[in-house]
């Protein structure tokens, strides 16, 4: 991992993505126009990953139950994080906590400043970071 930057390097990123088996959405939306449903339901339909829906304020979307928190589903490989950059140093925490293996912060909607210190928090606590990537795109290129 660079400093400060998280997983950047495509082939980090690939060796990460083919070895994810389960896959959680934290902060899924009911909501279609929502980033987090779309991608919820690229994943649900176009990987082979198990998908867990959690989100606290959300029964039900795409057809499934959500969880309420992140320890109410198996543990993860892969925590792709719809919440807001002020949680996003919690959620690492969260991930720890249930034995995550990665964490997928979205791209464009944090500061530099707030990536960097989740990413830091990240490498501390021994959960890979990845940050500022399309995980649709990466997912398409890595595993076909």
């Amino acid at each position: 991992m660079g400093s400060g930057t998280g997983l950047v390097d495509d082939a980090a990123v690939g060796a990460l993505l083919t070895q994810v088996r389960r896959v959680a959405v934290l902060g899924v939306s009911d909501r279609f126009n929502r980033p987090s449903f779309r991608l919820a339901a690229y994943l649900l339909d176009r990987t082979a990953w198990t998908v867990d829906l959690v989100n606290p304020h959300v029964v039900e979307t795409l057809g499934r139950l959500c969880a309420p928190v992140l320890a109410d589903v198996p543990t993860p490989d892969l925590v792709v994080v719809f919440r807001a950059p002020a949680a996003w140093e919690a959620v690492v925490d969260e991930v720890a906590a249930v034995g995550g293996r990665a964490v997928w912060l979205p791209a464009g909607v944090a500061d530099g400043n707030t990536t960097a210190r989740t990413i830091a928090r990240a490498q501390r606590s021994g959960v890979e970071a990845v940050a500022d990537r399309d995980l649709r795109a990466d997912h398409k290129r890595w595993c076909p």
